[in-house]
């Protein structure tokens, strides 16, 4: 695991690895929900967008993406850098997010 983000609600906690999958975690019980698949390098970022279940995650293969964490989608994909994405952050609303490479 490379990095987390737990929901606003404290509902769910998202990991990235370095086996490039997204993993969503129940913090009730702490089982895993779903594994994610998308990312094509190490994922180095993952931040959920507050009061939502939606998130961004940022990888080494140089895209971000948006999910949709309770319906386990992927929603967008971002391919806007030119080298590895280090970090995302997303605005209060999520209506958009910087990043990093």
């Amino acid at each position: 695991v490379l990095c987390l983000s737990p929901s606003s609600d404290g509902e769910l906690l998202v990991t990235g690895s370095a086996d490039k999958t997204i993993k969503i975690w129940g913090l009730d019980f702490g089982d895993c929900h779903r594994s994610l698949h998308g990312h094509t390098e190490s994922i180095m970022a993952v931040s959920f967008v507050k009061e939502t279940h939606y998130f961004f995650s940022a990888s080494k293969d140089k895209t971000v993406r948006y999910w949709d964490a309770d319906k386990f989608e992927q929603i967008l994909l971002l391919r806007a850098h030119h080298a590895e994405v280090w970090s995302v952050v997303p605005s209060r609303t999520g209506s958009f997010a910087v990043s990093i490479s």
